[in-house]
């Protein structure tokens, strides 16, 4: 976080998603016959996301950061008979195949060193406080929509409200390894125009990073806690929205140049637990990047 100091960030993340819930007797497909009528919902779901990150040093101990995600879903809908057979329904108006893409929210904020290697050597320890900004598109509560036999969309990727982000992250360096440890929550305070609350969310992890005795390369072994509560709707929570997951990440970073270091993990969930619903995740990957440059003089 030196003054002048500005680096930015790129990276693309993937994982993919199964999720599958029953259907009420009373709440039946429009224009299906009754013999026809699923009575399981099968949705499997390729998620992409590209985040683009930027951060401005002012000082030792402070910098201003943007974060700006574009996010992509590909949903294949498959239904169900009583018996588990498939069901051939051209159309259906809770699920479909489909591509949904679009920007998410823009989150704002500051970092603030409240300990610098110049206080205590080798320990960094920030305090992260930000706001997001309602960038994305919103849409209406599906639930209701379904009820009145009208189409409707599960996936959108905002919450159309003013949410405060805050975190903290701690780096300790010693002899041949480093210890990172961060937390970041999101802690949305009211409901959009639709009657939506996002969900409230905790992400933790506690993590070793070591060179091995090599100069341009470090490995990184972390474990993580994923938590988040369930979104709510004004009639009722959504299905699948609350969950907790515990994570094994494991990483590697180079840097091929002094100033861009590229990075790629793997996050693999070993453990989640979905409110409402059924729903795996078996593997997250990340590719990234970074670059770091100076807009000083020489010299100050």
């Amino acid at each position: 976080m030196d003054a002048g100091r500005i680096r930015l960030g790129a990276a693309m993340i993937g994982t993919w998603v199964h999720t599958e819930h029953d259907v009420a007797v009373d709440e039946p497909e429009p224009g299906v016959p009754a013999d026809m009528q699923p009575r399981r919902h099968i949705v499997d779901m390729t998620l992409l996301e590209w985040d683009f990150d930027a951060q401005v040093g002012f000082s030792r101990r402070f910098a201003l950061e943007g974060f700006l995600p574009v996010r992509a879903t590909v949903l294949r809908a498959r239904f169900e008979d009583e018996a588990g057979d498939d069901l051939p329904l051209a159309t259906s108006i809770h699920h479909r195949d489909e591509t949904i893409a679009g920007v998410g929210d823009v989150v704002l904020g500051g970092r603030i060193g409240l300990v610098v290697p110049d206080d205590v050597p080798g320990w960094t320890l920030d305090l992260r406080l930000g706001t997001t900004i309602p960038t994305g598109a919103t849409q209406p509560d599906p639930f209701a929509l379904g009820e009145r036999g009208l189409s409707h969309q599960h996936v959108f990727f905002c919450s159309g409200t003013v949410d405060p982000v805050l975190g903290l992250e701690s780096n300790v360096a010693l002899r041949k390894l480093a210890v990172t440890a961060w937390l970041s929550s999101r802690v949305p305070l009211y409901r959009n125009r639709h009657g939506y609350l996002h969900s409230r969310s905790i992400v933790a992890g506690v993590g070793v990073l070591t060179g091995f005795g090599l100069s341009r390369w470090t490995f990184l072994a972390q474990p993580e806690v994923y938590w988040e509560s369930p979104a709510k709707w004004p009639e009722r929570a959504a299905p699948n929205s609350g969950r907790t997951s515990l994570l094994a990440t494991v990483g590697v970073f180079v840097r091929p140049v002094q100033p861009l270091q590229l990075h790629v993990l793997l996050k693999v969930p070993y453990f989640t637990r979905a409110h409402g619903g059924a729903l795996r995740w078996p593997v997250l990957a990340v590719l990234g990047a970074t670059v770091t440059f100076d807009v000083r003089p020489r010299g100050t």
